[in-house]
């Protein structure tokens, strides 16, 4: 009796709990029972530090010029229709401006996901903060007052010992004194409390999110997107696979049987074009690394060498490209890799390159060549020493171009033949678009083949960008196998967590192992603060990198390796398995203190125990969870905000790695997006810690209170001042995260089964019986609860009910109007000429893949005629974009001062805005042709790259220009939006320019 009645205090660790709180249980978490209030307050004082200097770092640097790049890039580096104010500067002013952003406006700014999940941190709040009101007034005072404490009891055997309950320990459920068990009844109030305002709630947020993704869904700018109307079919028999097939099968769910209403994509296994086009990429970026290498040579000389004649002002406006028309050189592909050994042979005996009148010309690189069969020459190195043949050493500036013009060739032939069933294999799935949202829906839900499993599953609103093409041809047995592997992996790394979490245990003890280990007493000659930083902060960083960056990495991968075809599936599996890992890994374990090798085979051998192994456990490991929460609502919150890592990325890591403007291109314009799977899941594994110990140690529902309040503070910034949504799952994984809660619910559940089963009274009798008996009711309608919600609510969220449609087509139709009547007063202010008669059809004018153009019908089943338009609409764009992004290119300030970077980012952030991001914003044609490659895998439509330099004071780029154009079509250079500052530092005032014009619309596909 005595050891159910005490709690030993003796074995209390002193070490820091700042390490074991970002994810690594510590060795003996129940060694932390009873903490004492001192060390708690230790802990609380030094979050509390790190929360204050992490805010007021965030007041200081946010309207500062680093601030705007980090704080607010949404202000700027975004398209027009999501940019938002500017951050104020005043403190009370933002915390208002935090307060008083509208739902429609998270909506629109970050997306479905991005608002729904502040709707679950709100949801949260909603469910803990009336509980903590209730539970911990009518909890803490009754396990406070009159417990055990530090008094003396009598035991069985007539002897007197005395209770080991301090510290926090006194407020929880282990307080209460055995005479007097009848206050379990309150215990039992509130868990039933517990349970039914948190079922209530969920459902309640439930109902909501049907409703909003049925409005977002239905609402006419979604209704337009072309995901909309488009499904994704996997594991189609070989005799369906041809648009054909598709088209008579499908054809039943539009008007009158009409073929013509439906677009059918078949995909391809494009494995072969899209190596070419990877290699091709990695030499374009070492040209680009080349070229720059050498121009900073030149201008460094330069600047050291005033009298030196110089070429043209680095900060002008003016540039010069090498680009010409995909129409010039109509010659067989023989006599272009002719054309092309001519040139490179001119490339490496040309003397008249500017460069050579500043440097050496051995500062130019040099690549080892050899022969090969086809009688071009291959790059060799020392570790391809077996490689025969005639060899030599050529200029690695002109193998590079030559191979990056060889490649082009052998891309722009394989273009040309994408519908060749030899070279590019037909897989089994495929897009099919309906001419109404409806009608998708109507397909997906309905069974497409007679014999089980073959065209299943379908998958509804798949964005073009979210494809993962990688994943288009798994079968079902295929996937069966993958998930099979997947799980085993998964298993794997729970059972193997223990060797990195042992590792870093043992660092974290490397102080007092020297003086107990005999082979680590050549450590005692360190510094203390030496061997203190490591078992310190370099603990608490490597395991926050692994519990926050390298499992949720390791998740995504399992997710790919099941077979997602979309990301949206993928981050939705993710989701599952990270859970799974911090509920199992981060709490069950942590609470019994033990791990999966050890409590598995406990398990299975008596499956009964499990509610006494959770209530024996789970008391004495409250504190630990005290200290966990402390650090993450504090500690972690304060740096969500104040995003440390990210400035120490793009002010000192991040410049030390950048060379081209390229890359200086991407870390200007690249804003964080979030990875959905991860954050909810660490979100939903806080909210089941506070279920589990909201009844057995309510102080935990104050320490939830506050951690999700500050994250719903610090996350409402940054999703609507800073991270962009790149991928949206239109809130399933909200939907999903209530229902992991109920993980929380029953553990809680179960716990409190065996804890009243447990309680002894006076006369060691078992006390709360009827209190056991009762959670048990509890528990099995929690259960029915749970099934019969989840069965009537899934439909209503899987697919979209017939009773909107016509609601929806009409608010449809009247926003058509409304953008056909404004098109039409455009164009008539524009050219004074009356385009009524220009793009009526409503409907297919802006959503309908034939209307607008000029292909027939048997051109639009030819995927390369297809691909070949979409490139030529393609090259039209970006010369259009191009011509509006000069006219922003103005003159820089000459000195690299404050002004000069805010000039660079205003002419970024023009430069940004100067490209498509509405499909209004195309014509009809542009359109059409558009929406007919949409879900075409996108390597088809890539066009040949163009190697961008920095102007420059030395005149290297223009030179490099002019040397460049020989090559034609197949190696194009440009200067354009890039410069090289007097510092040798590069700058950019656009993206780089071969990026596609339509970068944007793929968020409006």
């Amino acid at each position: 009796m005595e050891s159910n009645l005490t709690s030993d205090n003796g074995n209390s660790s002193s070490n820091g709990t700042f390490e074991t709180f970002f994810g690594g249980p510590p060795a003996d978490v129940s060694a932390q029972a009873g903490i004492q209030l001192r060390a708690f307050f230790l802990n609380l004082a030094v979050s509390l530090s790190l929360f204050g200097f992490a805010v007021l770092a965030f007041f200081l640097l946010k309207s500062a010029a680093i601030g705007r790049r980090i704080y607010q890039p949404k202000t700027y580096l975004v398209q027009d229709r999501l940019r938002v104010d500017t951050v104020p500067a005043d403190p009370l002013k933002w915390i208002r401006r935090i307060f008083t952003i509208r739902d429609d406006e998270l909506k629109t700014k970050c997306g479905l996901d991005g608002y729904f999940f502040i709707r679950f941190l709100r949801a949260v709040l909603l469910i803990f903060v009336p509980l903590m009101i209730i539970v911990v007034t009518v909890l803490l005072p009754i396990n406070y007052n009159k417990g055990k404490g530090n008094n003396f009891y009598s035991t069985t055997d007539g002897n007197n010992a005395q209770w080991n309950v301090a510290g926090l320990d006194t407020l929880s459920w282990q307080n209460i004194d055995p005479a007097r068990t009848s206050r379990y009844w309150a215990h039992l109030v509130c868990a039933v409390l517990v349970v039914s305002w948190s079922l209530f709630r969920m459902y309640r947020e439930k109902i909501h999110f049907i409703d909003a993704r049925q409005r977002f869904l239905t609402s006419p700018e979604h209704r337009l997107k072309a995901s909309a109307r488009t499904i994704l079919v996997t594991n189609i028999p070989s005799e369906y696979r041809s648009k054909e097939a598709l088209e008579a099968l499908y054809d039943v769910f539009v008007d009158n049987d009409d073929r013509s209403r439906l677009v059918v994509w078949v995909n391809r296994d494009y494995k072969t074009l899209r190596k070419l086009v990877a290699k091709r990429r990695s030499l374009r970026h070492a040209l680009e690394k080349e070229e720059l290498r050498i121009m900073r040579l030149c201008n460094k000389k330069l600047g050291k060498n005033s009298n030196v004649a110089g070429g043209s002002q680095a900060d002008g406006k003016d540039h010069r490209d090498s680009r010409v028309s995909d129409d010039e050189y109509p010659m067989r592909q023989e006599q272009v890799e002719l054309r092309l050994n001519r040139i490179f042979e001119q490339d490496c005996a040309e003397e008249r390159q500017l460069w050579r009148s500043y440097l050496k010309p051995s500062a130019a690189s040099q690549v080892s060549l050899v022969r090969g069969k086809d009688v071009n020459w291959k790059s060799t190195s020392f570790f391809k020493f077996w490689v025969a043949g005639e060899s030599r050493k050529a200029p690695k500036v002109a193998w590079l171009r030559t191979e990056i013009a060889r490649l082009t060739i052998q891309i722009d032939a394989l273009l040309t033949d994408l519908d060749n069933d030899v070279l590019f294999k037909k897989q089994n799935s495929a897009f099919i678009q309906f001419d109404r949202q409806m009608a998708a829906h109507m397909a997906c839900s309905l069974v497409s083949h007679s014999k089980a499993g073959r065209m299943s599953p379908r998958f509804l609103e798949v964005a073009p960008h979210e494809v993962v093409w990688a994943n288009m041809d798994v079968t079902s047995l295929g996937r069966f196998v993958r998930t099979c592997i997947a799980l085993v992996l998964f298993a794997a790394i729970l059972l193997l967590w223990a060797v990195p979490t042992t590792i870093l245990g043992f660092l974290s003890q490397l102080a007092s192992l020297s003086f107990t280990v005999s082979w680590l007493r050549w450590l005692r000659g360190w510094p203390s603060w030496i061997l203190g930083l490591i078992s310190g902060p370099l603990v608490s960083i490597l395991l926050a990198l692994l519990i926050q960056l390298v499992v949720p990495a390791l998740a995504r991968k399992l997710a790919v390796l099941v077979g997602s075809p979309t990301k949206t599936k993928r981050e939705v599996i993710t989701q599952n398995f990270y859970f799974t890992f911090l509920f199992i890994e981060l709490v069950l374990l942590t609470a019994v203190s033990s791990s999966v090798v050890k409590i598995v085979p406990q398990i299975i051998d008596n499956p009964v125990s499990i509610p006494t192994l959770l209530a024996t456990n789970i008391p004495t490991s409250a504190n630990y969870f005290f200290n966990y929460l402390i650090v993450q609502s504090l500690s972690y919150s304060g740096s969500v905000l104040f995003q440390f890592l990210r400035i120490l990325y793009i002010t000192t890591i991040w410049p030390w790695f950048t060379q081209t403007p390229r890359e200086e291109a991407w870390l200007q314009t690249t804003i964080p997006h979030q990875m959905w799977g991860n954050v909810y899941a660490l979100f939903t594994n806080f909210a089941a810690i506070g279920f589990i110990f909201s009844v057995v140690s309510p102080l935990i529902l104050v320490f939830v209170s506050v951690t999700f309040s500050l994250f719903w503070v610090a996350y409402r910034h940054n999703y609507y001042f800073v991270q962009r949504n790149k991928i949206d799952t239109h809130g399933l994984l909200f939907n999903n995260a209530l229902s992991q809660l109920f993980a929380g619910i029953y553990v809680m559940e179960i716990a409190l089964i065996g804890l009243f089963l447990l309680v002894r009274d006076s006369n060691d009798n078992v006390a709360c019986k009827s209190q056991a008996i009762i959670m048990i009711v509890v528990l099995i309608l929690t259960a029915i609860f749970h099934f019969v919600m989840e069965q009537h609510l899934r439909p209503l969220y899987e697919f979209l009910p017939v009773t909107i449609e016509d609601t929806a087509a009409d608010a449809e139709k009247r926003l058509l109007s409304t953008i056909r009547d404004e098109n039409r007063v455009s164009n008539d202010e524009e050219s004074g000429v009356d385009t009524k008669d220009e793009d009526v059809n409503s409907e297919t004018a802006l959503n309908s893949t034939m209307d607008g153009a000029s292909d027939d019908r048997a051109q639009s089943k030819n995927m390369s005629t297809t691909a070949h338009n979409a490139r030529k609409v393609l090259l039209g764009l970006g010369k259009n974009t191009a011509a509006r992004i000069k006219d922003f290119q103005v003159h820089l300030p000459a000195q690299p001062d404050i002004s000069r970077r805010r000039e660079v980012a205003d002419q970024l952030s023009a430069a940004i805005a100067g490209y498509p991001d509405e499909l209004t914003d195309l014509t009809p044609h542009e359109r059409a042709v558009q929406l007919k490659a949409a879900f075409q895998d996108p390597v088809t439509r890539e066009s040949a790259p163009v190697i961008w330099i920095p102007q420059d004071k030395a005149g290297i780029s223009e030179d490099v220009l002019r040397q460049a154009a020989k090559y034609g079509r197949f190696l194009q250079y440009s200067n354009a939006g890039a410069y090289l500052a007097d510092n040798n530092k590069v700058e950019v005032t656009q993206p780089a320019p071969d990026t596609r014009p339509d970068w944007l619309l793929d968020w409006v596909l």
